[in-house]
Protein backbone atom coordinates (compact mmCIF):
# COMPACT_ATOMS: atom_id res chain seq x y z
CA UNK A 1 0.00 0.00 0.00
CA UNK A 2 1.24 3.49 -0.85
CA UNK A 3 2.39 5.66 2.05
CA UNK A 4 2.84 9.37 2.70
CA UNK A 5 5.03 10.79 5.45
CA UNK A 6 3.99 14.04 7.11
CA UNK A 7 6.61 15.01 9.66
CA UNK A 8 6.90 11.93 11.84
CA UNK A 9 3.50 10.56 10.83
CA UNK A 10 3.36 7.86 8.16
CA UNK A 11 0.00 7.47 6.48
CA UNK A 12 -0.58 4.01 5.07
CA UNK A 13 1.27 1.98 7.68
CA UNK A 14 -0.48 0.24 10.55
CA UNK A 15 -4.02 1.23 11.48
CA UNK A 16 -5.68 4.12 9.67
CA UNK A 17 -4.84 7.37 11.40
CA UNK A 18 -7.60 9.22 13.25
CA UNK A 19 -8.22 12.81 12.21
CA UNK A 20 -10.41 15.16 14.26
CA UNK A 21 -12.01 18.09 12.42
CA UNK A 22 -12.01 21.44 14.24
CA UNK A 23 -15.06 23.55 13.40
CA UNK A 24 -14.90 26.53 15.78
CA UNK A 25 -16.51 29.70 14.42
CA UNK A 26 -14.17 31.98 16.36
CA UNK A 27 -10.52 31.87 17.33
CA UNK A 28 -11.48 31.23 20.94
CA UNK A 29 -13.73 28.30 20.03
CA UNK A 30 -11.13 26.87 17.66
CA UNK A 31 -8.26 26.94 20.13
CA UNK A 32 -10.50 25.40 22.79
CA UNK A 33 -11.31 22.55 20.37
CA UNK A 34 -7.61 22.15 19.59
CA UNK A 35 -6.75 21.75 23.26
CA UNK A 36 -9.52 19.16 23.61
CA UNK A 37 -8.26 17.30 20.54
CA UNK A 38 -4.80 16.95 22.05
CA UNK A 39 -6.38 15.02 24.92
CA UNK A 40 -8.12 12.63 22.53
CA UNK A 41 -6.75 9.63 20.58
CA UNK A 42 -5.93 11.22 17.23
CA UNK A 43 -2.85 11.55 15.05
CA UNK A 44 -3.80 14.68 13.07
CA UNK A 45 -6.47 17.37 12.89
CA UNK A 46 -8.38 19.06 10.11
CA UNK A 47 -9.18 22.74 10.49
CA UNK A 48 -12.50 23.27 8.72
CA UNK A 49 -11.85 26.95 8.15
CA UNK A 50 -15.12 27.38 6.25
CA UNK A 51 -16.99 27.57 9.57
CA UNK A 52 -15.00 30.63 10.63
CA UNK A 53 -14.96 32.07 7.13
CA UNK A 54 -18.77 32.04 7.05
CA UNK A 55 -18.78 34.42 10.03
CA UNK A 56 -16.57 37.02 8.33
CA UNK A 57 -19.40 39.06 6.85
CA UNK A 58 -17.92 42.56 6.55
CA UNK A 59 -14.34 41.90 5.48
CA UNK A 60 -12.60 42.03 2.14
CA UNK A 61 -11.31 38.80 0.65
CA UNK A 62 -7.72 39.73 1.46
CA UNK A 63 -8.71 40.55 5.05
CA UNK A 64 -10.46 37.20 5.35
CA UNK A 65 -7.38 35.39 4.07
CA UNK A 66 -5.10 37.34 6.36
CA UNK A 67 -7.30 36.59 9.37
CA UNK A 68 -7.38 32.87 8.60
CA UNK A 69 -3.61 32.85 8.17
CA UNK A 70 -3.13 34.52 11.57
CA UNK A 71 -5.50 32.11 13.30
CA UNK A 72 -3.70 29.18 11.69
CA UNK A 73 -0.43 30.47 13.15
CA UNK A 74 -1.99 30.43 16.62
CA UNK A 75 -3.36 26.94 15.95
CA UNK A 76 0.08 25.79 14.85
CA UNK A 77 1.56 27.04 18.15
CA UNK A 78 -1.19 25.31 20.13
CA UNK A 79 -0.93 21.90 18.46
CA UNK A 80 1.85 19.38 18.13
CA UNK A 81 -0.08 17.48 15.45
CA UNK A 82 -0.15 17.69 11.65
CA UNK A 83 -2.85 20.06 10.39
CA UNK A 84 -5.03 19.70 7.30
CA UNK A 85 -6.38 23.09 6.19
CA UNK A 86 -9.82 22.84 4.57
CA UNK A 87 -12.28 25.31 3.14
CA UNK A 88 -15.29 23.13 2.38
CA UNK A 89 -17.71 24.80 -0.02
CA UNK A 90 -21.49 24.55 0.18
CA UNK A 91 -21.66 22.41 -2.95
CA UNK A 92 -19.70 19.72 -1.08
CA UNK A 93 -21.47 20.02 2.26
CA UNK A 94 -19.49 22.89 3.80
CA UNK A 95 -20.21 26.44 4.94
CA UNK A 96 -18.25 28.55 2.45
CA UNK A 97 -19.90 30.46 -0.37
CA UNK A 98 -16.98 31.46 -2.58
CA UNK A 99 -16.36 31.81 -6.28
CA UNK A 100 -13.64 29.59 -7.68
CA UNK A 101 -11.34 32.60 -7.93
CA UNK A 102 -11.95 33.50 -4.26
CA UNK A 103 -11.49 29.88 -3.18
CA UNK A 104 -8.06 29.57 -4.78
CA UNK A 105 -7.01 33.06 -3.66
CA UNK A 106 -7.43 32.21 0.03
CA UNK A 107 -5.93 28.74 -0.34
CA UNK A 108 -2.88 30.24 -2.08
CA UNK A 109 -2.36 32.67 0.82
CA UNK A 110 -2.35 29.77 3.26
CA UNK A 111 -0.06 27.59 1.12
CA UNK A 112 2.45 30.41 0.70
CA UNK A 113 2.58 30.88 4.48
CA UNK A 114 3.87 27.29 4.94
CA UNK A 115 1.84 26.79 8.13
CA UNK A 116 -0.46 23.93 7.15
CA UNK A 117 0.93 20.44 6.60
CA UNK A 118 -1.77 19.48 4.11
CA UNK A 119 -4.20 21.55 2.01
CA UNK A 120 -7.56 20.01 1.09
CA UNK A 121 -8.59 21.09 -2.42
CA UNK A 122 -11.92 20.10 -3.96
CA UNK A 123 -11.15 18.38 -7.24
CA UNK A 124 -14.46 18.84 -9.08
CA UNK A 125 -16.46 21.96 -9.90
CA UNK A 126 -19.38 19.62 -10.65
CA UNK A 127 -19.64 15.89 -11.46
CA UNK A 128 -17.32 15.27 -14.38
CA UNK A 129 -16.11 18.89 -14.48
CA UNK A 130 -12.52 19.64 -13.44
CA UNK A 131 -10.53 22.86 -13.69
CA UNK A 132 -7.29 21.01 -14.39
CA UNK A 133 -5.23 24.15 -15.00
CA UNK A 134 -6.15 25.79 -11.66
CA UNK A 135 -5.62 22.62 -9.65
CA UNK A 136 -2.28 21.73 -11.21
CA UNK A 137 -1.12 25.33 -10.74
CA UNK A 138 -2.12 25.22 -7.07
CA UNK A 139 -0.42 21.87 -6.48
CA UNK A 140 2.82 23.23 -7.97
CA UNK A 141 2.60 26.26 -5.68
CA UNK A 142 1.89 24.14 -2.59
CA UNK A 143 4.77 21.80 -3.34
CA UNK A 144 7.08 24.77 -3.85
CA UNK A 145 6.20 25.77 -0.29
CA UNK A 146 6.66 22.23 1.07
CA UNK A 147 2.94 21.62 1.63
CA UNK A 148 1.10 18.43 0.72
CA UNK A 149 -2.17 18.50 -1.24
CA UNK A 150 -5.20 16.34 -0.53
CA UNK A 151 -7.62 16.29 -3.48
CA UNK A 152 -11.17 15.58 -2.36
CA UNK A 153 -14.68 14.91 -3.55
CA UNK A 154 -17.81 14.68 -1.38
CA UNK A 155 -21.09 13.41 -2.80
CA UNK A 156 -24.00 14.09 -0.44
CA UNK A 157 -26.60 13.17 -3.03
CA UNK A 158 -25.87 9.46 -3.08
CA UNK A 159 -23.32 6.85 -4.10
CA UNK A 160 -22.18 6.81 -7.74
CA UNK A 161 -21.74 3.43 -9.40
CA UNK A 162 -18.44 1.58 -9.26
CA UNK A 163 -17.15 2.89 -12.59
CA UNK A 164 -17.91 6.50 -11.68
CA UNK A 165 -16.21 6.23 -8.27
CA UNK A 166 -13.16 4.64 -9.88
CA UNK A 167 -13.12 7.42 -12.47
CA UNK A 168 -13.16 10.11 -9.77
CA UNK A 169 -10.21 8.45 -8.04
CA UNK A 170 -8.35 8.18 -11.35
CA UNK A 171 -8.93 11.88 -12.09
CA UNK A 172 -7.69 12.98 -8.67
CA UNK A 173 -4.70 10.70 -8.97
CA UNK A 174 -3.82 12.03 -12.43
CA UNK A 175 -3.98 15.66 -11.26
CA UNK A 176 -0.85 15.14 -9.18
CA UNK A 177 -1.94 15.44 -5.55
CA UNK A 178 -0.23 13.64 -2.68
CA UNK A 179 -3.39 12.14 -1.19
CA UNK A 180 -7.02 11.80 -2.31
CA UNK A 181 -10.40 11.45 -0.65
CA UNK A 182 -13.80 10.23 -1.81
CA UNK A 183 -16.81 10.46 0.51
CA UNK A 184 -20.27 9.32 -0.59
CA UNK A 185 -23.74 9.07 0.92
CA UNK A 186 -25.11 5.51 0.84
CA UNK A 187 -28.85 4.92 0.45
CA UNK A 188 -28.69 1.15 0.92
CA UNK A 189 -26.22 -1.48 2.16
CA UNK A 190 -25.13 -2.29 -1.39
CA UNK A 191 -23.78 1.26 -1.70
CA UNK A 192 -21.45 0.66 1.25
CA UNK A 193 -20.23 -2.61 -0.27
CA UNK A 194 -19.64 -0.86 -3.59
CA UNK A 195 -17.54 1.88 -1.95
CA UNK A 196 -15.43 -0.75 -0.18
CA UNK A 197 -15.01 -2.68 -3.43
CA UNK A 198 -13.70 0.48 -5.08
CA UNK A 199 -11.30 0.99 -2.17
CA UNK A 200 -10.02 -2.58 -2.47
CA UNK A 201 -9.43 -2.13 -6.20
CA UNK A 202 -7.45 1.05 -5.53
CA UNK A 203 -5.50 -0.68 -2.78
CA UNK A 204 -4.63 -3.79 -4.76
CA UNK A 205 -4.36 -2.67 -8.35
CA UNK A 206 -4.88 0.94 -9.35
CA UNK A 207 -3.78 3.16 -6.47
CA UNK A 208 -0.67 5.26 -7.07
CA UNK A 209 -1.09 7.59 -4.08
CA UNK A 210 -2.63 7.05 -0.61
CA UNK A 211 -6.39 7.54 -0.40
CA UNK A 212 -9.34 7.97 1.93
CA UNK A 213 -12.67 6.26 1.18
CA UNK A 214 -15.72 6.97 3.34
CA UNK A 215 -19.41 6.16 3.22
CA UNK A 216 -21.13 8.85 5.27
CA UNK A 217 -24.18 8.71 7.51
CA UNK A 218 -25.29 6.02 9.95
CA UNK A 219 -25.41 3.41 7.19
CA UNK A 220 -21.77 4.00 6.28
CA UNK A 221 -20.37 4.24 9.82
CA UNK A 222 -18.67 0.84 9.53
CA UNK A 223 -16.38 2.21 6.80
CA UNK A 224 -14.85 4.51 9.40
CA UNK A 225 -13.80 1.41 11.32
CA UNK A 226 -12.95 -1.15 8.64
CA UNK A 227 -11.89 1.28 5.89
CA UNK A 228 -8.23 0.75 6.66
CA UNK A 229 -8.60 -2.93 5.83
CA UNK A 230 -9.58 -1.83 2.32
CA UNK A 231 -6.76 0.69 1.98
CA UNK A 232 -8.03 3.94 3.54
CA UNK A 233 -5.18 5.70 5.36
CA UNK A 234 -7.23 8.21 7.41
CA UNK A 235 -10.54 7.97 9.22
CA UNK A 236 -12.38 10.95 10.70
CA UNK A 237 -13.81 11.16 14.22
CA UNK A 238 -15.63 13.88 16.08
CA UNK A 239 -14.02 15.89 18.85
CA UNK A 240 -16.24 18.53 20.43
CA UNK A 241 -18.74 18.22 17.58
CA UNK A 242 -19.15 16.17 14.40
CA UNK A 243 -18.37 17.83 11.06
CA UNK A 244 -20.03 15.16 8.90
CA UNK A 245 -22.90 12.67 9.28
CA UNK A 246 -21.90 9.31 10.70
CA UNK A 247 -18.77 10.39 12.54
CA UNK A 248 -18.08 8.46 15.74
CA UNK A 249 -16.43 10.19 18.66
CA UNK A 250 -12.66 9.74 18.78
CA UNK A 251 -12.54 7.52 21.88
CA UNK A 252 -15.22 5.15 20.57
CA UNK A 253 -13.57 4.97 17.17
CA UNK A 254 -10.14 4.29 18.68
CA UNK A 255 -11.58 1.44 20.77
CA UNK A 256 -13.29 -0.08 17.72
CA UNK A 257 -10.09 0.20 15.67
CA UNK A 258 -7.98 -1.44 18.36
CA UNK A 259 -10.44 -4.32 18.67
CA UNK A 260 -10.86 -4.69 14.91
CA UNK A 261 -7.17 -4.75 14.06
CA UNK A 262 -6.23 -6.90 17.03
CA UNK A 263 -8.78 -9.50 15.96
CA UNK A 264 -7.49 -9.25 12.41
CA UNK A 265 -3.94 -9.99 13.57
CA UNK A 266 -5.10 -12.90 15.70
CA UNK A 267 -7.05 -14.29 12.74
CA UNK A 268 -3.97 -14.12 10.55
CA UNK A 269 -1.89 -15.88 13.17
CA UNK A 270 -4.49 -18.65 13.44
CA UNK A 271 -4.25 -19.36 9.72
CA UNK A 272 -0.47 -19.31 9.50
Amino acid sequence: MKTLTIGELELGSGMPKICIPLIGKSQEELLKEARQAEELPCQLVEWRADYMLAEMKDMTLRQKGGELKQVLKYLRMELDLPIIFTIRTKKEGGQAELSKKEYFFINRLIAEARIADVMDIEAFDAPGKVDERSIRKFIALAHKHHTHVLLSNHDFEGTPDLVEMMTRFFVMQELGGDLMKLAVMPKKEEDVFCLLEVAALMRDTYGEIPFIAIAMGKLGATTRICGGEFGAVITFASGAEASAPGQLDAVTLQNFLLQYYQKDKEGKRDTE
